[in-house]
């Protein structure tokens, strides 16, 4: 997750559905078809996911200069654009607006200048006049990405993300809401979940992990989910034993520092009509209030899943169930 602080005036283990709990919601009539009593689904544009380092970029176009990729990212509630890149195109400073990024690991990044990108393009959508934070040179940069495509943008639209196939589609959706026998996207069977969306469009969904309800927040940007040592203590660990115990490995933050991660594996973890079983977590000192942890690509990698920002749920599509 990826926030802002504004100042003046301005390789992954698998997830498989446990066969109690296969009920939830069939998909029954084509994308096309809806479309009445005023509820309408329109495809906007498409785009080419590309993986690198477990993550997912896409190509974007800023100012007419189709040269960079940015990772597309719903946890973070605002589009970056690297320091290099605003350098290089020469994109103006917004008066009256300066930002510091702050990451999972709570540190705050410098403050920036905002900058202005006449024209930015991704995925067949043209946004003007955008607003962007800048990022740090090397704050919380990995291979080839340049920037962010942030929920700032993202909530505009539905968002299905297919990972298997590595494409992301977008799509404008009206006058629908989360009821409705009208909006059912896919033919395939899938599981609805009920999502919040927050003042800052960051969206989060209820998790039970082991039978105890946890909150967390859907991240595109984050390889692995996790939870806080907080929400730890909730499903009964003792931190020193599993600081002691538990498998550790190490990531950073946007500001660079070291997040020491400690991997548990749950018995039982549920999300919406579907339960995985021994699914592995990590759990680190991560700062997400009010959120108890981020649900990351190592749940939705191996699904295609469509964000609605507009009826808020998360369609996920069914996987096989895990024999009994």
């Amino acid at each position: 997750m990826l926030r802002d602080a504004r100042a003046g005036s301005g390789a992954s283990p698998h997830w498989r559905r446990a066969k109690s709990f296969a009920i939830g919601l069939v998909a029954t009539c084509a994308l096309g078809l809806a479309q009445a009593e005023g509820c309408s689904v329109e495809q906007v544009g498409t785009s080419e996911l590309i993986e690198e380092r477990g993550q997912f970029n896409l190509p974007v176009t800023i100012n007419g200069h189709a040269n960079a990729v940015f990772l597309v990212d719903t946890g973070a509630e605002n589009s970056v654009v690297d320091a290099s890149l605003a350098a290089e195109l020469a994109l103006p400073e917004r008066r009256g607006t300066r930002a510091r990024q702050i990451g999972v690991d709570g540190v705050a990044g410098p403050a920036r200048a905002d900058v202005t990108a006449a024209q930015l393009a991704f995925a067949g959508a043209e946004h003007t006049d955008l607003a962007m934070a800048v990022r740090t040179p090397g704050a919380g940069k990995a291979g080839a990405s340049r920037g962010i495509v942030g929920a700032s943008l993202l909530s505009r639209y539905d968002v299905e993300f297919d990972f298997p196939a590595q494409r992301l589609n977008l799509y404008k959706v009206k006058n629908c809401d989360r009821g409705s026998a009208l909006f059912k996207p896919w033919r395939q069977p899938y599981d609805s979940v009920v999502l919040e969306v927050s003042p800052r469009h960051i969206l989060s969904l209820p998790v039970v992990v082991d039978g105890k309800p946890l909150t967390m927040a859907l991240d595109t940007g984050a390889t692995f989910s996790t939870i806080t040592f907080d929400a730890a203590v909730k499903l009964g660990l003792d931190i020193d034993r599993l600081k002691a115990k538990a498998p550790r490995s190490t990531s950073y933050g946007v500001s660079g520092s070291p997040i020491d991660n400690f991997t548990q594996r749950f018995g039982r973890v549920q999300i919406g009509q579907s339960a995985y079983g021994a699914v592995p977590l990590r759990v680190a000192g991560i700062h997400v209030k009010p959120y108890d942890g981020i649900l990351g690509l190592d749940f939705l990698r191996s699904r295609k899943v469509w964000v609605s920002y507009a009826t808020q749920q998360l369609l996920v599509e069914r996987t096989p169930a895990i024999p009994k």
